[in-house]
């Protein structure tokens, strides 16, 4: 696999190893790993809409300082896992039920079950997450959840509006087809502090970038009305009271202040209805906090060291931020 030029702390840490998990179905999805010295807890870490594992290595790398074996995973349509023939950067409308499957299995047979087991989420990860949460009870012992995706903005336009529009487009066969303002990734949109939705951070906003230009075959597009509809159908459900109401796993929850991608309000709502969730106002940052600036990064990642000391303690961690 080709690397973009990026400093070393970007790049695949010592260690870290690559391999391919079979899902129930037969679709093969990559996975990373990288162990920790003397482990205290385990965790599967799950990126966002269109992301990908060598997105997260600098993260990677700090939970691992901190006692915490890593394994991460592409989600089917992304990354290095398996993607349509046809149109392969597309997204396509989701099965989120089969993703928390994917999920699931690939906890089962990856942890150990000697250790805590963490989930770290983000974005739509952080959506497929409470349903794994919800569906899987005692799977994780605890969760970390940035900016999930309980919430769309959709602008002017209210959701249930929007649905109007995306169902019958995805039952017209055009499910493939990109929303308006949306379209293929284009090189020469180069992220910047100002431009990015997801960071502040002069290097970090350009991470997704980076290696979009360095291995084409990570690239995914924007979004289609059949990927929008499934998206917009998961938030309608993991929204509700009733659901919220059984997910008793501790959660901790970051909530960007400067958040354009997901709803603010509608993850206030969620983190009321949860009943064991933690949740942080990260007033200046933007969608996702492990790619922030170093102020704000440390701060949401010295959270995540006080949340797991109070809820695995048997994991023995040290804040180490």
């Amino acid at each position: 696999m080709r690397q973009p030029l990026l400093p070393e702390r970007f790049l695949p840490p010592a260690g870290f190893v690559w391999g391919s998990f079979t899902a129930a179905d037969g679709a093969t999805l990559r996975w990373g790993h990288l162990p920790a010295r003397n482990p205290r807890a385990e965790c599967v870490m799950l990126g966002g809409f269109g992301e990908f594992i060598e997105k997260q290595f600098e993260t990677v790398r700090d939970l691992a300082a901190r006692g915490i074996a890593v394994w991460c995973l592409d989600w089917r349509g992304q990354g290095g896992s398996v993607r349509p023939r046809r149109l392969p950067t597309r997204p396509r409308a989701r099965n989120f039920d089969r993703d928390a499957q994917d999920l699931a299995d690939f906890a089962r047979v990856k942890l150990s079950g000697r250790l805590p087991r963490l989930l770290v989420a983000h974005s739509m990860g952080g959506a497929i997450a409470l349903l794994c949460l919800r569906q899987y009870v005692g799977l994780f012992d605890a969760a970390v959840l940035s900016s999930p995706m309980v919430g769309l903005r959709t602008g002017r336009v209210p959701p249930t509006l929007f649905r109007i529009i995306t169902g019958p487009a995805r039952a017209a066969g055009l499910g493939a087809c990109f929303i308006p303002g949306a379209g293929k990734w284009r090189p020469d949109r180069v992220p910047s502090p100002e431009r990015s939705h997801a960071s502040t951070d002069v290097e970090r906003c350009r991470l997704r970038y980076a290696w979009f230009s360095a291995e084409p075959n990570l690239r995914l597009d924007e979004a289609t009305y059949g990927w929008v509809d499934t998206a917009l159908g998961l938030v309608a459900r993991i929204s509700k009271p009733e659901f919220l109401a059984r997910i008793h796993t501790p959660i901790l929850m970051g909530r960007p202040g400067r958040e354009v991608v997901v709803s603010k309000a509608a993850q206030r709502r969620v983190a009321a209805r949860l009943p064991n969730c933690t949740l942080v106002e990260l007033h200046e940052s933007k969608h996702d906090p492990f790619l922030e600036r170093d102020a704000i990064r440390d701060y949401w990642l010295a959270c995540l060291d006080r949340f797991i000391a109070q809820y695995l303690p048997q994991a023995g961690l040290k804040n180490v931020g």
